[in-house]
């Protein structure tokens, strides 16, 4: 089986509000990944995600926040389908007792931002796919 790769310096590509510095080396539990937001709700500032489960190939997630205040959880999972497609699953859950009121109040421009990362990932996976990619 061909080893996962993850090019966390090429998020940025795909994901235009989000710029993930590269991780050397093996991904695992507690790797923390450094970034930098360039828009959404908060506006522009660093970032910094812990790696919660890495299930090559097809799932990855990270942590990051304040559990005390508001946290998040950002999941990625690849599924390959009958048909031979792949069905991509991306959620973020929010906790801590201040999540309800901050992110109920940022919804609107967190909406904005996904919809803006979601047209850039699906122009890219349609590009990559006219490509023959992966081999």
């Amino acid at each position: 089986m061909r080893r996962a790769e993850t090019s966390f310096g090429g998020y940025h590509a795909w994901h235009p509000v989000l710029t993930l510095e590269p991780h050397p080396g093996t991904l695992a539990v507690g790797a923390v990944l450094q970034g930098q937001s360039s828009g959404g709700p908060a506006g522009p500032q660093p970032v910094a995600f812990t790696v919660a489960l890495v299930q090559e190939p097809n799932h990855l997630a990270w942590t990051g926040g304040d559990p005390g205040a508001v946290a998040g959880r950002h999941s990625f999972q690849l599924e390959q389908l009958a048909d031979g497609t792949t069905e991509f699953t991306e959620s973020e859950v929010f906790t801590g007792p201040a999540a309800p009121e901050v992110i109920g109040g940022q919804l609107p421009a967190l909406q904005a931002a996904y919809e803006t990362y979601a047209a850039a990932f699906k122009e890219r996976v349609e590009a990559t796919a006219k490509l023959g990619w992966p081999p």
